[in-house]
């Protein structure tokens, strides 16, 4: 934008995980100013992975991430499924099809950590990003809005938002500062979300130690179902093993009463359940083994009924407002999928304003604001309540659930596509830089 010698506009983004350096690379892009602020340290090695689908590598490709992620990640491809008694039920190509009705885009599952520094790479100016950051509080106005940190440093803008996650400090903020004014709303963004399943995330090396025999080849992905429980392996990078094992818990709990697991509790939970199979010839143990990393978390879920936003200069993103369970890989996709209908609605409105000499009011913001969630909402609502399903679906929970398994290899694979493939046609992509599709069709 041209320097109109005015104050520029500046988002304060608290969060520096998937949401947080996409929305700041996004505004970047299009010329605004803001500040990141993040706690702890930028893409930290928690064992955790993320699984992105090809509306969300078209986003990646507009942003200028895509090239380096392509260049270690691999396709998935074949799905087979397995029942507890080691029987292939279902092997489906569902992955391959998707990828034909998407311009051949992928299907991919890396280190989480990778996808964020391949983010973060692409931002030109790091110092606006501030790690080992944390907000203690926050203070809107007519005119802009005040973060203060623990450690006493003041940053100034024009709009906050929470990129903070599921455990977000900014949403703690909000619920307490209308907890007297608004007591319902101040509960729901406190107690929105529960938990009935819990996961032991993996990055295993992708080969037995005992043998030293890889568990499947590249780009395969394994499911297996018992009751109760249910395992995911898949191969998204050569060399690496990214498996999940689900466990239903003992009830249905909700924040903030979600439970925190500790190391103990992950090697208990691989004693109990390591010697079974997951895929043909080995078990959760030899992945167990195998591992680079692991870590054991509850599985929220829910989207948060109040509004996201402060009904002024403060918004929520991401897991922050919904949280799906990880079995559809779904998650940070959704994630995605809200950046692009914030920036699309905030940046034509800051270009807009600036070019009339002046920064969007109060008002305007916030209508910016309910409009992203407007749009955001319904695709949130459908991604939780399906992965939801999935979720109970492969561990077996109801007699109807083991009925559908039995159904499922009786239904084709295009007609499952279609699903999927039309979900992800209604994704946004960003509206102020060029379609990916126009880019792929010039190159």
């Amino acid at each position: 934008m041209a320097d109109s010698g005015l104050p520029r506009f500046t988002v304060i983004i608290v969060g520096g995980s998937l949401v947080g350096l996409t929305t700041a690379l996004a505004l970047e892009k299009a010329g605004i100013d803001y500040v990141l602020l993040e706690k702890g340290e930028i893409a930290p090695h928690l064992g955790a992975s993320i699984s992105t689908y090809p509306h969300t590598q078209r986003v990646m490709e507009q942003l200028g991430v895509w090239p380096e992620i392509k260049g270690t990640a691999a396709p998935l491809g074949m799905r087979e499924h397995y029942d507890s008694k080691g029987k292939l039920f279902e092997h489906s190509a569902i992955l391959h099809e998707i990828s034909k009705l998407t311009s051949q885009r992928w299907t991919i599952l890396v280190e989480r950590r990778f996808m964020l520094n391949c983010i973060y790479n692409q931002i030109g100016d790091k110092s606006r990003v501030h790690t080992q950051t944390c907000v203690a509080t926050f203070t809107e106005t007519e005119d802009g809005v005040e973060v203060v940190t623990d450690k006493g440093e003041t940053f100034r803008g024009d709009l906050l938002l929470g990129a903070d996650g599921i455990h977000s400090t900014i949403r703690k903020l909000m619920a307490d500062k209308i907890a007297i004014t608004n007591p319902a709303s101040s509960k729901e963004l406190q107690t929105g979300f529960t938990s009935t399943y819990n996961c032991v995330f993996g990055t295993s090396k992708n080969a037995r130690v005992s043998d030293g025999t890889q568990f499947m080849p590249t780009g395969g992905v394994q499911n297996v179902y018992y009751p109760g429980f249910s395992g995911i392996v898949a191969i998204g990078t050569p060399g690496l093993a990214f498996w999940f094992l689900l466990v239903k818990g003992d009830k249905e709990t909700r924040m903030p009463e979600i439970p925190k697991f500790t190391e103990e509790d992950l090697e208990a939970t691989i004693a109990k359940y390591g010697d079974y199979t997951m895929g043909p010839g080995y078990t959760f143990k030899d992945l167990w083994d195998s591992r680079v990393k692991a870590n054991m978390l509850a599985l929220e879920d829910g989207v948060l009924r109040s509004k996201w936003n402060t009904g002024g200069r403060v918004a929520l993103m991401g897991d922050s407002v919904h949280k799906s369970t990880i079995n559809a890989g779904l998650g940070g996709n959704l994630a995605v999928e809200g950046i692009v209908h914030l920036v699309n609605e905030l940046v034509p409105l800051v270009r807009q304003c600036e070019a009339s000499g002046r920064k969007p009011t109060k008002s305007e913001i916030t209508t910016a604001l309910d409009t992203y969630e407007e749009k955001q909402r319904p695709h949130a609502k459908k991604i939780v309540v399906m992965s939801r399903y999935l979720t109970r679906y492969e561990s077996m929970e109801t007699w109807w659930l083991r009925l559908l398994r039995r159904v499922s290899p009786w239904i084709s694979d295009k007609t499952k596509t279609k699903v999927f493939v039309d979900y992800m046609n209604e994704a946004p992509w960003i509206s102020f830089l060029p379609s990916p599709d126009e880019k792929q069709e010039l190159s």
